[in-house]
């Protein structure tokens, strides 16, 4: 018991891992129940248990085991950190759980996978039961299988993926254990019930008794439709909807048709073969061989490895090639056989992969078409086709026509039965207008050819053509094809099969017969009131003829705006209908939705209790929504009898308001419908209800269609005896209509409106002629015409009442645009919704069919020879004409007759002709446009008749055809463009006469109108001066349609001469452009957005132009709203938008433009090892447009894509704006996919509209600029794919876009090697443009002036001798740029005769011209003096001359002429301070008053000598901003502008709270700060213009703002590493200009940049000083131009942030540091050293590692995370071998802390006492103690005295080598200073001297050398003057003076000539010395008055005086 209480009181996480299996088990039961009860999923309770859970399930146990796994199951329902241990658990799971005796135990274990797989680890799931496989336990095999079979049951096959299964599959089923064969079965049978078909090529390896159990199974669930049954926790949603479907017993065919959809292909499933490797290694030799054997056994072997039906990718170039060259050219046809069944094996194995080779072999193949043999051509047909699917039909667009023109007639059947071919894979979105157009031409010239089979596969291709784009929109090209072969046409489009891309039949296409799908009439009752049950049987037909409506799928044509008009009430949506209920269903359900009182109180007697109940009844109808309402329930309750017989009117009046409510407001049906409509119009007479019935039909009708509810209500009212419903019935429809517009089917009404004509009650005819008044406001005249025969009395009475409404125009509806929109503004919905209007009046007409009439012997009369007989042939057609009232559409010959005979030699015919076209006009009414693209042409041709009257007849004929059609079909087929370019006066001035008058209130024409634009151009300068005034009044109604934009372009082309006037009118016309609302704009945009694809959505150049300037949009969208206005008045329809399917909602984009499917690295795997093209080409072919778009298809969405690869330019614009939305909302997809853009933009370089070319500049430059905000590096397949193609972008012609294009090239710099950008602007050099070659030869001079000779690439001798080769060049812009540049590299190189060496021989006239170029560049130029490259060692010498100035770093007082200040300033400002002014004189030494010399000395004050900016009005909010514009003008040209700029940055650094704002542009400001020190160095000092004071005032204004921006503590660690690269360059770059020590203050100045270098270091990020200095360290040993001193100061600089890592150690970044020095010795391994002249950097890199080792210790080799392969890395190995040397490091590594080495060596030292031991520990804390130091060093001193046998080892050895360095040097100065001497100089080792340090008054350095020029100057004048006993508190004030934190430094680099002088040692760092200065300055005064330590100080000072 004493166990059991001992483990019951332990934690739980303590008992889950107890040995005692019950406490294991209590704590497991524990553990669930505490899963359960934290809501907190990232609770960190949840971690605890995490490592534990793999035991949970493993436990030896079987009971514990159960409870684990619950525990398990808890865990990962809860636990957010489940998901770190699903690997352990499921193997734990397989391995202990599966074979378990205990099922319970099996079952929990597979519970616990499913849930991992809810939890989103389906694939770490899926890996670990694929390895269960493998296990040689059958139990555990066969529970893994059954797991497998369940999850993909669950799951289904899009979470469990079933490709990797089938590797499996044979293993198991040969598997010894008969169980685990028959678990294998049956999930071979589930994988069958999710793909199908799909997995029957992978039985091919089962044993065939095996296949044929389980076909046999197959069979069995071949009908079953497969549903997932568990979800993921992301498929919630998915999942509700699923449950609410099946809720609602609905959706299962929807679902089948889905999956039907993702069918898995079986091709998906197949383990690729590389057959690459497998080909035989002589294939190539034996496929050129000349003996037709060897050839045959080449390709044989070839045929059995294509013969696989999936094949790895690679570069099958040259195989490709090699079968080409066989089908091509070899003789032997059974080769070429072959040779096709090989290459048409390799394109199905590829599939998409082969596209690169499919344009190529296409056209292979169509040559050889040519060959006879049938095997051979089938060979070739199975080729071709296997190639298809990889291009577009664009890609082989000119190859088919081509061989369609072809004189073989093989070549041209074969090609055009291909295209045939095609066509059927193709749909309307792949086969637009233009490819359409293009075939069409082709193939109507081969229907016409001799041969036969020609002709039958001509006929075949356009009949596919036509099913696949419908006949509307193919018939504009067939308008030449006669009757005979339109006949063929129509019956191959008939038989033709549209193919999917597997080349199986489409879904559906049986359907696609036109049906008859109008809903039958309701079956009303004989009685006129029937029984319910009576009622109720005798109208089943209506649910199934309402079904039958919306049974299948939406109508092809809704899409297309054909159903916008469907039926009366619901204008564009679709029908919905219900089935008919039992009237046992209507009761329970009314029980259930009203309360079996209020169904009492309705059937009651009692007319108040039915008033009661059924003003309830609609309360509670009122309260429900639309979902929760069954219509027909509630409907069918209320006609319950009484119904609406009722006889009270006040229960009447409710229950018809109640139907009234539900029409509109719930879901209507015409089946509940059929139930009231009868009883409806018996009331529609009623007194007092009449009107409220008349309400209720209306209401119906909005639910069901006025179509439907007019013709029964009509119906009915005229089965009623009542005349008083009659009437009313037909002034109900009267009203209706106006309110609906005229959905009716008018030809019904017709008989009911002459029964009411005939009628005795004339209060019916009253009605009935007010029906026809209204629907002759519709239909005009036409509708007149059917009552001609009624009698004259009738008629008198009809002409009054149409005499009222003539010209009215017919109100707009009000009623039933609920479902559509009638606010919609899509044009093609429009005319689709008219065409259906037109369609409705033509079937309301009575016609006569004529076609029989015109006889072929008629046809022939009209053309015969005799002018007499012609005339008789056209007297018959008009007296035909004349019989018939309305003519059918079908007039046989008769178009084409006509229009022989408008272009006859007779004006006298050509008269008759048009009188015949004008009555044929008006006789055709809509149907004109079936025959306007035959007679149209024609009659505009008679426009140009020389005769006035036939002029004016031509136009009354055309404007009648034009009432009933429109331009469009003329314009389609380019008739109007056609007339336009024939140079006819008349004919332009009366066609342009006639569009002047149309244009503007027309619709919005097609694209091809503008072909119309240059012919009217030509217009405004015809001759002829009425052409010339036509032409100008139809510029502005042609704009309309076409827009500003497209005539501005054509224009563009004009001649010069002609140019500018025409423009001036086109302007003009630009400001009478009518203005359009941006709302319907709006519409319109939203409308095309959701509407489907269709024919007219694929025109050349679509409507919206989303990039167009505000005014052209406006412009040209005016016309457009006023054109839809007017038509809608006119026509007085209400335009409703087509309802969308559901198939178009799931066609609808919505997902983002760009994703991260496949990752760059990939591609760029796949591009290095060339499995893909490589980005370099010289002139774009299809291969790599295809293979780019193959690329983005996978990561771009299929919206962004069909804008990116639109031919229309306006498309691009779209897609590159949606990209520069995507820069701030997708910035890692941009990154991800950067180099699939940049290709893509190097494509549209190709382009040449300026507007799209300028926004892909734009963007280029923000993406680029992001790039550098992200520091980012171009890879370098980004960068090779994409800068050659913008410099050759460079070369521009116009100066924007070079200007553009420049700015994008200085971006790159940041973000790619300048050195590998200057060899792709040397291969610019080459092109023949010449501005290319200029702009590139500048760049390269503005790279060697900002980086020097070095960046020069391969070398500097190949680079300048290319350089100087251009001087010759014939182009003076490019000589000049060449001259520019060498001048630049003579100034880098400095040697004469160095430079000619790499100029090479140059001809003398190119020689003169550089040599002229260089000496004007050194005019009045000093020579370089080489002996003043080297400064003095040390300082102190020139002391004597220093200025009193040296200690600041100052400004002059002018640095702002008053002109200047800011209050003059334009731009906008921030703050500026400047320097007091002070005298520059040195003091002289025999001229000084002593007494001066104990006054403090006063250093230099901030003053605002300028006005600063007014920074307070400056708002905040814009601040940001503000700071980028004055950042931006520090690198500017001109000095004054800088200065300005630096002194407002000055003065924003004095506030620290607005300093702060530049937090976020230090980057940016530093990087301005290094540029503008580069063109200073490089421009202004070249610039003998500018004077040489205003260069140094740059400097120091630079080096000023640089140093407040150090002291800045919050600004300085805010620069970045390349950054400070960067700026180092710079700075050391000024230290060697040796000009800069010629002028006045230039020491001064370099003494300054010398102070700055070592400020930076100090200030700013330690971690990206040093890794700045390591990589400028590395580029300088990797550049062969770096010169020597500045490798030495590279090295220097390290050298002293070597000093100060003992300090900042915990300060930096090791691992990045690591980093830095592992890619110094990759680049620059040691064993590379031996052959170099100095091994200086790698020693002092080796430093760097052994510096960081001491002081990390072995702690040391964690740091190298970043180090890619470290085991490999030179850095571990030295670290490792610095770790060695160090005891404590060893020991540490070891694992041990005992100092065996130490205690060896110490064996003899005394060891000391506990009270000594004590005291040396309490003297060392206080030397590691930044306060205490000097005095624990006097302590250790006096210590080390008094017991010198003391060993201090153990204490020093805690300790780094620099600190004990420093502790030796130390007791060394105190020693030497207690005896009288001064202390031992301390050696920098790298030139530059630290400052001093000076600890209270006890002790000096002689490090004070590098103190301001003050206080060495009064030390001097003291020693020189004996002043020894100095008053100690005037010497503390000195002191004090002299520590001032305020003081600036100056630290000289300083060059050694002794190479024993530059060695590594260790100095107390410079932040040791600051703090210790501040120690000393704010310490006791009183620490020391030893006036004799005075006397030593001043001694020193003089000794160094004298030095």
């Amino acid at each position: 018991m004493g166990d059991d209480t001992e483990w019951m009181k332990l934690p739980t996480d303590e008992k889950v891992q107890h040995k005692v299996w019950k406490a294991r088990l209590a704590g497991y039961e524990e553990a669930s129940k505490l899963f359960c009860s934290i809501t907190d999923e990232k609770s960190p309770e949840f971690n605890k248990y995490a490592g534990l859970m793999k035991k949970f399930v493993t436990d030896t146990n079987a009971f514990a085991q159960e409870k684990g796994l619950d525990a398990v199951m808890a865990f990962i329902e809860n636990a957010n950190v489940a998901g770190r241990v699903c690997q352990d658990v499921i193997q734990g799971v397989i391995n202990k759980c599966f074979n378990s005796s205990k099922q319970k135990t099996k079952e929990k274990g597979m519970e616990v996978i499913m849930l991992y797989i809810e939890a989103e680890k389906q694939d770490v799931v899926q890996e670990c039961l694929l390895a269960g496989l493998d296990n040689k336990q059958p139990k555990i095999v066969i529970t893994t299988v059954q797991t497998l079979r369940m999850a993909l049951r669950d799951f289904g096959n899009k979470i469990m993926p079933i490709k990797p299964l089938v590797p499996k599959l044979p293993k198991l089923l040969e598997d010894r254990d008969k169980q685990v064969r028959e678990e294998a079965k049956q999930l071979i049978i589930e994988i069958y019930r999710w793909i199908k078909q799909a997995i029957k090529p992978q039985m091919s390896n089962f044993n065939a008794i095996q296949v044929a159990e389980l076909e046999a199974e197959f069979e069995k669930v071949a009908n079953e439709k497969p549903h997932q049954q568990r979800f993921l926790r992301s498929q919630q949603d998915l999942k509700a909807k699923m449950e609410e479907q099946a809720a609602a017993g609905g959706g299962g065919e929807e679902e089948g048709e889905d999956e039907a959809e993702d069918e898995v292909d079986a091709y998906e499933l197949l383990t690729a073969v590389d057959i690459l490797a497998l080909l035989p290694k002589d294939f190539y030799d034996k496929i050129e061989a000349k003996k037709w054997q060897e050839r045959k056994e080449a390709l044989e072997a070839l045929e059995k490895l294509t013969n696989n039906p999936k094949i790895e990718g690679g570069d099958f170039g040259q195989l490709v090639r090699a079968l080409q060259k066989v089908i091509a050219k070899d003789t032997n046809v059974m080769l070429v056989a072959l040779g096709g069944k090989c290459l048409a094996g390799l394109a199905n194995g590829l599939r998409k992969k082969f596209a690169p080779y499919a344009v190529s072999t296409v056209q292979c193949v169509l040559e050889k078409f040519k060959e006879k043999k049938q095997m051979v051509v089938l060979a070739l047909r199975e080729c071709i086709d296997a190639a298809f699917p990889c291009i577009s039909l664009e890609s082989v667009q000119e190859d088919i026509v081509a061989a369609l023109d072809n004189k073989n007639p093989s070549i041209k059947a074969e090609a055009a039965s291909f295209l045939a071919r095609c066509f059927a894979k193709s749909s309307m979105s792949t086969l637009p207008k233009k490819l359409l157009k293009a075939f069409c031409a082709s193939l109507m010239k081969t229907v016409l050819d001799t041969s036969p089979e020609v002709r039958e596969a001509s006929f075949l291709a356009l009949g596919t053509a036509m099913k696949v784009v419908s006949e509307k929109h193919i018939m504009p090209f067939l308008v030449d094809v006669d009757n005979i072969k339109m006949q063929k046409i129509k019956e191959c489009c008939d038989t033709a099969v549209l193919l999917n891309m597997k080349g199986e039949p489409r879904s559906g296409q049986p359907a696609k017969k036109p049906a008859d799908n109008q809903p039958k009439p309701v079956q009303r009752p004989a009685t006129a009131a029937p029984p319910a049950a009576k009622a109720a049987s005798s109208r089943p037909s209506t649910a199934p003829s309402g079904g039958s409506k919306s049974g299948g799928p939406p109508k092809k044509a809704g899409a297309k705006g054909k159903g916008a008009k469907k039926s009366a009430g619901g204008a564009g949506k679709e029908e919905v209908t219900e089935s008919l209920l039992s009237d046992e269903a209507v009761d329970e359900k009314a029980e259930a939705l009203f309360t079996a009182d209020v169904l009492k109180q309705i059937a009651s007697a009692n007319w108040k209790e039915r008033l009661e109940g059924i003003q309830k009844m609609f309360d509670i109808v009122k309260g429900k929504s639309k979902e929760e309402l069954k219509t027909q329930v509630v409907v069918r309750t209320v006609a319950k009898k009484p119904g609406l017989k009722d006889n009270n009117f006040q229960v009447l009046k409710v229950k018809v308001d109640l139907l009234a409510h539900l029409g509109k407001n719930t879901v209507f049906t015409k089946v509940s419908a059929g139930f009231v409509l009868s009883d409806l119009v018996d009331k529609i007479g009623d007194v007092k209800n009449g009107s409220s019935v008349q309400e209720a039909l209306s209401c119906i009708a909005e639910s069901c269609s006025l179509e439907f509810v007019g013709k029964e209500v009509l119906s009915m009212g005229f089965e009623q005896k009542n005349p008083k419903n009659q009437s009313e019935s037909l002034n109900w429809l009267t009203s209706a209509i106006k309110d609906f517009g005229l959905k009716v089917n008018v030809k019904l009404l017709i008989e009911n409106i002459k029964k009411s004509f005939a009628h005795t009650n004339p209060a019916v005819r009253s009605a009935g002629i007010s029906l026809c008044g209204v629907i002759y406001m519709y239909m005009g005249q036409n509708f007149r015409v059917m009552f001609d025969n009624e009698k004259p009395a009738l008629l008198k009475e009809l002409d009054a009442e149409i005499e009222k409404v003539k010209g009215e125009k017919p109100p707009a509806p009000t009623r039933g645009l609920t479902g559509g929109g009638g606010d919609a503004d899509d044009d093609e919905d429009e005319v689709d919704a008219d065409d259906k209007d037109d369609d409705k009046i033509d079937d309301s007409l009575p016609r006569t069919d004529i076609s029989e009439k015109i006889t072929q012997e008629l046809v022939n009369e009209m053309a015969d020879k005799n002018w007499k007989l012609r005339k008789e042939a056209l007297e018959k057609v008009e007296a035909i004409l004349k019989e018939a009232p309305f003519v059918a559409p079908n007039l046989g010959p008769l178009p084409e007759a006509l229009k022989l005979r408008l272009n006859d030699n007779n004006k006298i015919l050509i008269g008759s002709t048009l009188g015949i076209c004008s009555t044929l006009g008006t006789k055709l009414g809509p149907h004109c446009k079936a025959h306007i693209r035959i007679i149209g042409p024609a009659l505009i041709s008679c426009f140009g008749d020389s005769k006035p009257n036939l002029r004016a007849s031509a136009v009354a004929a055309f404007n009648v055809w034009m009432e009933s059609c429109n331009l469009v079909p003329l314009v389609e087929q380019e008739a109007l463009s056609d007339a336009l370019k024939q140079e006819n006066p008349n004919l332009r001035q009366e066609l342009l006469g006639w569009l002047s008058e149309k244009l503007p209130s027309h619709k919005q024409l097609p694209s091809e109108f503008k072909l119309c634009i240059p012919h009217l151009l030509s217009c405004l300068e015809d001759r002829n001066g009425d052409v010339r005034k036509k032409a100008q009044d139809a510029v502005v109604p042609f704009m309309i349609h076409t827009g500003y934009e497209s005539v501005f372009r054509a224009c563009s082309k004009l001649k010069p001469a002609s140019k500018d006037q025409i423009t001036a009118i086109i302007e003009k016309a630009k400001a009478n452009l009518p203005a359009k609302p941006t709302k319907t704009k709006k519409s319109a945009s939203a409308k095309a957005a959701a509407a489907p694809v269709s024919m007219d959505d694929m025109d050349e150049e679509p409507k919206a132009a989303p990039s167009r300037p505000l005014s052209t949009a406006s412009s040209e969208g005016g016309a457009e709203t006023k054109t839809e206005t007017k038509t809608r008045t006119v026509r007085g329809k209400a335009k409703a938008a087509p309802a969308p399917s559901k198939k178009k909602k799931t066609e609808e984009d919505t997902s983002p433009p760009m994703n991260l499917t496949v990752p760059k690295e990939r591609r760029f795997k796949d591009e290095k090892s060339l499995k893909i093209l490589k980005w370099n080409f010289i002139q774009l072919t299809p291969e790599y447009v295809e293979q780019l778009t193959l690329q983005m298809e996978k990561n771009f969405s299929k919206g962004m894509m069909d804008m990116m690869y639109n031919v229309d330019f306006k498309q691009h614009t779209k897609a590159i704006e949606i990209l520069i939305k995507s820069l701030d909302t997708l910035r890692d997809e941009t990154v991800g996919n950067l180099d699939l853009i940049l290709k893509w933009f190097t494509v549209r370089f190709l382009d040449t509209n300026p507007s799209m070319l300028n926004k892909a500049l734009e963007y280029l430059r923000l993406v680029l600029t992001m790039l550098v905000d992200m520091d980012y590096s171009l890879h370098e397949y980004e960068a090779t794919s994409f800068i050659p193609y913008l410099i050759i972008k460079v070369g521009d012609a116009k100066d924007n876009v070079r200007k553009d294009v420049r700015g994008i090239i200085k971006i790159l710099y940041k973000l790619y090697p300048v050195s590998k950008m200057f060899t792709f602007l040397m291969d610019g050099i080459k092109s023949k443009n010449a501005k290319q070659r200029m702009e590139c030869i500048e760049e390269l001079g503005n790279l060697i002036e900002a980086y020097g000779i070095s960046v020069c690439q391969p070398s500097p001798s190949v680079a300048v001798k290319n350089i100087a080769g251009q001087i010759g060049d014939r182009d003076n812009g490019v000589r000049n740029a060449a001259l520019n540049a060498a001048v630049q590299a003579y100034m880098d190189v400095g040697s004469e005769n160095q430079f000619y060496k790499m100029t090479g021989n140059l001809n003398d006239k190119d020689q003169s011209l550089l040599d002229e170029r260089i000496k004007r560049s050194l005019k009045n130029k000093p020579p370089p003096k080489a002996k003043e490259e080297e400064r003095p060692k040390t300082a102190a010498p020139a002391q004597p001359q220093r200025s009193a100035s040296q200690s600041q770093i100052q400004r002059p007082a002018t640095a702002l002429p008053k002109s200047a200040s800011s209050s003059s300033m334009k731009k906008t400002h921030l703050t500026t301070f400047e320097f007091e002014k002070t005298e520059m004189e040195m003091p002289k030494l025999n001229q000084f008053d002593l007494d001066e010399l104990f006054k403090p000395v006063e250093m230099p004050k901030i003053s605002r000598a300028r006005d600063p900016s007014p920074m307070t009005r400056v708002n905040p909010a814009d601040a940001s901003a503000t700071i980028g514009v004055v950042i931006a003008q520090i690198t500017s040209t001109d000095i004054l502008t800088c200065i300005q700029a630096l002194a407002q940055i000055d003065e924003l650094l004095k506030d620290d709270e607005r300093a702060r704002l530049l937090g976020g542009h230090m980057d940016q400001l530093m990087l301005h700060i290094s540029m503008q020190f580069r063109m200073t160095l490089s421009t202004h000092m070249n610039n003998e213009e500018v004077p040489r004071e205003e260069v140094v005032r740059l400097y120091r204004c630079l080096l000023a703002t640089l140093l407040a921006l150090t002291q800045n503590s919050f600004l300085a660690t805010k620069t970045s590493k390349d950054i400070l690269k960067d700026l180092f360059n710079s700075l050391i770059k000024i230290l060697l200009d040796q000009r800069l020590s010629l002028l006045h203050d230039g020491p001064q100045v370099v003494r300054s940049v010398n102070v700055m270098i070592v400020k930076i270091m100090e200030k700013s990020d330690y971690t990206n000083c040093l890794c700045a200095l390591i990589k400028s360290l590395q580029e300088c040993v990797g550049s062969e131009t770096c010169s020597p001193k500045f490798l030495e100061l590279i090295m220097k600089c390290i050298w002293k942030m070597i000093k100060m890592v003992p300090e900042i150690i915990n300060d930096l970044a090791v691992d990045k540091i690591l980093l830095e020095t592992h890619l110094f010795l990759r680049n620059f391994p040691t064993s590379t050293w031996k052959n170099r002249s100095s091994d200086l950097p790698l020693r002092t890199i080796k430093t760097v590692i052994h510096t960081l080792a001491m002081l990390k210790g072995a702690k040391i080799l964690s740091h190298l995370n970043l180090i890619d392969a470290s085991e490999n890395s030179e850095v571990k190995m030295f670290l490792q071998k610095s770790l060695k040397k160090d005891p404590n490091a060893r020991n540490e590594m070891n694992g041990s802390s005992d100092d065996t080495d130490s205690i060896k060596s110490h064996q003899k030292a005394k060891k000391l006492n506990k009270s000594t031991h004590d005291m040396l520990a309490e003297i060392f804390k206080k030397i590691g103690s930044k306060e205490n130091t000097i005095e624990g060093l006097n302590n250790l001193y006096d210590f080390k005295k008094k017991h010198p046998e003391a060993d201090l080892d153990p204490f020093l050895k805690m300790s780094s080598q620099y600190f004990q360095n420093y502790i030796e040097r130390g007791l060394k100065n105190i020693e030497r200073e207690r005896e009288g001497r001064a202390p031992q100089s301390e050696p920098t080792g790298y030139g530059m001297t630290e400052r001093s340090t000076k600890p209270a008054l006890t002790t000096t350095s002689a490090e004070e050398l590098d103190a301001n020029f003050y206080m060495n100057k009064l030390r001097t004048i003291r020693a020189n003057c004996g002043l020894e006993n100095t008053d100690p508190s005037k010497q503390e004030n000195t002191s004090k003076k002299d520590d001032k934190p305020e003081k600036k430094e100056k630290i000289a680099i300083e060059e050694r000539d002794s190479a024993d002088e530059i060695c590594i040692k260790p100095v107390l760092s410079s932040s040791e010395n600051r703090d210790n200065n501040q120690t000393a300055s704010s310490g006791n005064p009183a620490s020391s008055t030893d006036v004799s330590e005075l006397k030593m100080r001043l001694e020193r000072i003089k000794r160094l005086a004298k030095s």
